[in-house]
């Protein structure tokens, strides 16, 4: 079940930088806060990068057939 956040005390330099940034994106501000908090579950850039890395490559490409076929698309 979804739950209620309030925050008292937003300095209005904050509130005004947040209302413009959600204006731009065609938001209100409660939608552009509600996207902005569903972020942090996503994980991070280091924790996608640590998780691909535990992943066994069995049978997939090597680095050198990755290169090779980079090289091949751009013609060198």
């Amino acid at each position: 079940m979804a739950k209620t956040i309030r925050i008292d005390d937003v300095p209005d330099e904050t509130y005004e930088a947040l209302r413009v940034q959600a204006e731009i994106e065609g938001l209100t501000v409660s939608d552009y806060l509600r996207r902005q908090l569903r972020l942090i579950t996503r994980p991070t850039t280091t924790e996608v990068v640590e998780r691909a890395l535990r992943r066994p490559r069995e049978g997939g490409p090597t680095n050198d057939d990755i290169l090779a076929a980079i090289r091949e698309g751009r013609g060198q």
